[in-house]
């Protein structure tokens, strides 16, 4: 068996503001909007997030709590930062870095799940030398 990650959901409580982060920030593709279902989709790579609206937002901040965190992978993590910077991201804390394997930062969508822009020194599916 091949499992493959092809698609995943997020939900949130707001899509007019799932919307203005996930797409005017981040600048992902829209794909679909299936106002019957409060739903749009956006495309990241080659993985379909789709982003259902009309839930509770989870307003305890506390990293020890379950929940969404999702990993963009980006080429080049200070252009990317300085470009979504530009585009009114707010970052948590400072970047971060794993020697030899990944640079990034975190911030969050207006919900509270944890979004992850990152570069990768090496190949992340495959063990360390």
């Amino acid at each position: 068996m091949n499992l493959n990650l092809q698609h995943i959901e997020v939900h949130v409580s707001s899509l007019e503001k799932a919307r203005e982060f996930y797409i005017t920030i981040l600048g992902l593709e829209l794909i679909e909007e299936t106002p019957a279902l409060n739903l749009f989709s956006v495309k990241a790579g080659g993985v379909r997030i789709s982003i259902f609206g009309g839930y509770d937002a989870n307003t305890i901040r506390n990293e020890k709590m379950t929940g969404t965190h999702i990993i963009f992978r980006t080429d080049d993590i200070l252009k990317t930062k300085n470009e979504l910077l530009a585009r009114g991201l707010t970052l948590n804390g400072e970047m971060f870095e794993a020697p030899g394997f990944i640079k990034g930062f975190t911030t969050t969508d207006p919900d509270g799940n944890i979004i992850e822009i990152a570069e990768y020194y090496r190949d992340p599916l495959k063990p360390a030398n």
